[in-house]
């Protein structure tokens, strides 16, 4: 059997000979039930006000109800109704328009086509019963009255090729109402497209994962492999004190020193990587924590996030950004002063770092600023470097939030 009525349809003559016409058929019989259980479920609404939990408890019913119809011509896309429809309950939203538009929509067209879908079964059993009721009785049509079997043999075979035509229509009607929920609903069914949406959710996916990933990193070096090299440095603190001229001590000053280093090249790594600054306070605390260290006149100004914070991968991107682009200034660019600014506009993050340096900059593939755009290009994000010889140098993100 095929996967949709609009399949079967387009199979000719084969259609009648399959289920598809009786499971329309039926599926306009519940369209008329949903439409006049649409009507009594609007006068509570009327009456008790739109508010948020009977939206929701009348809404959320009629669409899954509409979606166990739609399987019945359509599964594919009904499947795809019904997991918009649960996705939307489960985060708690409301329906959109086009939600409540599918529903009245619904219950306009399912009501009127089950009206004429009962007066054309009505007409269609009478045609195809004449023979039978000749045989006692005459058969008034108002304009005609037939009263031989050879006019009830007529009748009959103009009810079949009414059957016939019925059932092309209903299933026209079917594919109309599949078209309908695909419209309303959201339903995507072009190949690309869903394609593009599941590539998109995977991207989101894969970003959240780096993020919890680089989360627990930060958490582990900090919480124990920094702890525990604190605790070595002060053990070897004592062993130091405890024989500070002989070669026990000087082993255990040589091995205290080497400690401390291993320490300060960790804390800068464990800044430069996540700070905590970062994911507790935001983008703003944590940029005042990394130019606190940096031996450059560094004047940072971030407008637009007096409201909701930016996405955790978009500030991550921004203090990576930042702390690359000081590093290449300090020790590359021969800087003086650097100029940070940050906006958000238009659904945009921007973000530009400036430096009176000699410029030079590039954007090497597998180097620091290149890495920088290929992680941006997965936020679908863009990095831009202005560096001619001689300076200055600016470094510029876009990336939408």
């Amino acid at each position: 059997m095929t996967g949709s009525v609009a399949a079967a349809l387009r199979t000719g003559p084969r259609y009648l000979g399959t289920r598809w016409p009786w499971r329309s058929l039926a599926c306009l019989i519940v369209a008329g039930i949903l439409s006049c259980a649409t009507v009594i479920g609007i006068v509570p609404v009327v009456l008790l006000g739109l508010t948020r939990r009977l939206r929701t408890a009348l809404w959320e019913p009629m669409l899954r109800a509409h979606c166990a119809r739609l399987r019945m011509i359509d599964p594919s896309i009904a499947e795809r109704a019904d997991t918009e429809v649960r996705n939307s309950a489960d985060e708690q939203r409301l329906p959109t328009v086009r939600h409540v538009a599918y529903i009245l929509g619904a219950a306009v067209s399912g009501g009127v086509a089950a009206l004429l879908a009962v007066f054309a079964v009505t007409i269609v059993g009478m045609l195809l019963a004449a023979p039978l009721v000749i045989r006692d009785d005459y058969l008034d049509l108002g304009v005609w009255t037939v009263e031989t079997s050879s006019g009830a043999w007529v009748l009959a075979v103009s009810g079949v090729v009414f059957l016939v035509l019925l059932a092309v229509v209903v299933g026209g009607w079917a594919v109309f109402e599949s078209r309908l929920a695909r419209l309303l609903l959201g339903v995507e069914t072009d190949p690309w497209r869903l394609e593009a949406a599941r590539l998109e959710t995977t991207r989101s996916a894969l970003l959240d994962a780096e993020g919890s990933e680089r989360a627990l990193l930060e958490s582990e070096l900090h919480d124990r492999v920094q702890h525990r090299l604190v605790a070595l440095s002060m053990s070897l603190g004592l062993a130091e004190a405890a024989d500070g001229d002989g070669p026990a001590g000087r082993l255990a000053a040589d091995a205290h020193r080497q400690v401390d280093e291993t320490l300060a090249e960790l804390r800068a790594v464990l800044l430069g990587y996540s700070p905590r600054a970062l994911i507790e306070r935001g983008l703003a605390p944590a940029l005042a924590d990394l130019v606190a260290d940096v031996p450059l006149d560094v004047d940072v100004r971030l407008d637009g996030l007096s409201g909701p914070r930016l996405p955790a991968p978009v500030e991550h991107m921004s203090y990576v950004l930042v702390s690359e682009a000081l590093t290449n200034a300090v020790r590359h660019a021969q800087a003086r002063h650097v100029t940070v600014r940050g906006d958000r506009a238009g659904g945009m993050w921007l973000l530009s770092v400036a430096d009176d340096g000699v410029g030079g900059a590039q954007l090497s593939v597998g180097r620091g600023l290149g890495r920088l755009r290929g992680r941006l290009g997965a936020l679908d994000g863009t990095l831009t470097v202005t560096s001619p010889v001689g300076g200055p140098t600016t470094i510029r993100m876009e990336c939408p939030v």
